[in-house]
């Protein structure tokens, strides 16, 4: 069965971003996956500390809620990640743990080693309207690439106010879509 993890990376519970990612998951559940949300905001972890622990590829030697996180990244055959946009970045919950994913790169250009194919997604919601995506977008593909996932990202510009996704009629259907094409790829 096709496990896809959701990794939550706003601050704000039910807010835009969780509910597009709630809505991804239902697709990827209705396709019949296993689905899995990770709520960054409710663990305790820091960023990388930039200490060489991971050297030998093995895993992250801080000991933080991120442990549990890495091993359900490294058993996910799909990934979705779902940030709010701030000053045209991702969150500092999500990019502390896309820091933190050093280990990864660790394994995949200094050690070569090949890792399992997968696939992924990011959800990024803006409060302006003309909001520039491309700033968030970058650290999440160079993230995927190194994860051997490909990237698809479906973003949302001008939802500031908590859960006004809910008034773009497509948005919602858009994000249960994501899910289930990633369960059927």
């Amino acid at each position: 069965m096709t496990f896809v993890l959701g990794i939550a990376g706003s601050p704000r519970r039910g807010g835009n971003t969780e509910l597009l990612l709630d809505a991804a998951l239902q697709g990827a559940a209705e396709g019949g996956a296993d689905v899995r949300k990770i709520v960054l905001s409710t663990l305790s972890y820091s960023g990388c500390i930039s200490c060489g622990g991971c050297d030998d590829g093995c895993s992250c030697v801080v000991d933080d809620d991120l442990k549990d996180v890495h091993h359900l990244i490294e058993r996910a055959d799909a990934i979705i990640l779902a940030s709010p946009i701030y000053f045209e970045g991702l969150s500092s919950q999500l990019k502390a743990m896309i820091d933190r994913g050093q280990v990864y790169w660790i394994r995949k250009y200094v050690l070569g080693m090949q890792g399992m194919k997968r696939r992924g997604a990011i959800i990024a919601v803006g409060a302006r309207r003309n909001a520039d995506f491309q700033s968030a977008l970058r650290p999440a593909k160079i993230w995927f690439l190194t994860l051997d996932a490909d990237m698809t990202a479906l973003t949302y510009g001008g939802f500031e106010e908590k859960a006004s996704i809910l008034d773009d009629p497509d948005a919602l259907n858009d994000a249960r879509s994501l899910g289930r094409n990633l369960v059927s790829r």
